[in-house]
């Protein structure tokens, strides 16, 4: 049976799912984050999958979301980018707690996330060589394309946007998997974007694993297209996840 636990880890609320016979015992990782104006509460049904291909999954509340909701900053985009930055200060927090509880089955870990956790989930790839698979869903590996886009979209709209703001929020580039395609280092990442997605655009997840085709280090990159599909994740995309870390974390 697939078990809740509530945990908190310093400051950060999380989720560990797992199923309950496997609860102390050392089985594959996999931390999962949320999108924007989400919680973790919301990614149960894709951790209860994971769960059951005897997997243990931790569900965080990013920053400004869930047990940690704070109001949103009238600056266009400057609470998403905070939130950000903080699921990847907290990673190594969550991965360190499972590891040296020695919980982690030959250390292999997984990442993954929906829309801005799928943002997290690539910006992890370009600092943390020891994650060994990884889902990005209908996330943009493109930081800064994003954020040029969330800036001209201001401008256009008359909202304030410090004239700085890029430079506010520079600590992208050291993160935009597209700066360092090559930190893929031939893992497993299975990207799904939605061609009609009306938040974060098709285009910049398809137009980044198109650039990186026969490249030694991208041979496990996979991409599913959601013909139509808006910003939304369907029970058929969860089990296709769940089977993607089952694959690659017990290989």
């Amino acid at each position: 049976m697939v078990k809740i636990y509530q945990r908190t880890l310093q400051d950060v609320p999380v989720l560990e799912v797992v199923e309950e016979e496997y609860r102390y015992s050392r089985v594959p990782l996999v931390i999962f984050y949320h999108g924007w104006r989400s919680d973790k509460e919301l990614v149960l049904t894709q951790a209860r999958k994971l769960a059951k291909k005897k997997i243990r999954v931790v569900l965080p509340d990013a920053m400004n979301h869930g047990q940690r909701r704070h109001d949103v900053s009238s600056i266009p985009s400057f609470t998403f980018w905070n939130s950000i930055q903080g699921n990847l200060a907290e990673f190594d927090l969550i991965k360190n707690f499972y590891l040296k509880r020695e919980l982690v089955l030959d250390e292999k870990i997984g990442v993954g996330g929906y829309s801005m956790g799928g943002m997290t989930t690539g910006a992890l790839l370009t600092q943390h060589p020891e994650i060994t698979a990884a889902t990005i869903i209908m996330g943009t590996p493109n930081l800064n394309a994003y954020a040029k886009l969330v800036r001209d979209s201001a401008k256009q709209h008359n909202l304030y946007i410090p004239s700085d703001m890029e430079s506010l929020t520079s600590w992208i580039d050291d993160y935009d998997l597209t700066n360092y395609p090559e930190t893929i280092n031939n893992r497993p990442l299975l990207f799904w974007h939605g061609t009609d997605d009306e938040r974060i655009p098709y285009s910049e997840s398809k137009d980044f694993f198109d650039s990186i085709q026969g490249q030694p280090y991208a041979q496990q990159v996979a991409f599913i297209t959601g013909y139509k599909a808006k910003h939304l994740v369907e029970t058929r995309l969860m089990d296709k996840i769940a089977n993607f870390f089952e694959y690659y974390l017990y290989d």
